[in-house]
């Protein structure tokens, strides 16, 4: 992930989708560039995912990773950043009837 604000979206889609902080220690870290990436210590990791935007820049960061990071899977939001993405699950969660309403009709 490129900014900041990508990486927490990401956190808190994973809780969103999980009900809770991931069951295995998770590390969220934003990169303006993957040749940054603290390789040394990553490359120990045996489960590594990256998820960047799903744009041109996007895709070649993940590329990079990926050859610094043999290991590494990508990730891919269907939006075009993981803060999109976030933005656009709260509105369908909106859209979403409330049982409670339902039941007082």
């Amino acid at each position: 992930m490129k900014s900041p604000i990508d990486a927490v979206s990401f956190a808190m889609l994973e809780y969103q989708r999980l009900g809770d902080v991931p069951p295995n220690r998770t590390l969220y870290m934003a990169v303006d560039n993957p040749k940054s990436l603290p390789v040394e210590q990553l490359q120990h990791i045996p489960n590594v995912q990256v998820a960047f935007d799903s744009d041109d820049s996007g895709n070649a960061a993940a590329r990079v990773v990926k050859e610094l990071l043999p290991q590494s899977k990508r990730l891919k939001c269907k939006a075009d950043d993981w803060n999109q993405q976030l933005l656009d699950y709260g509105q369908q969660l909106k859209q979403q009837p409330r049982h409670e309403e339902d039941l007082s009709l």
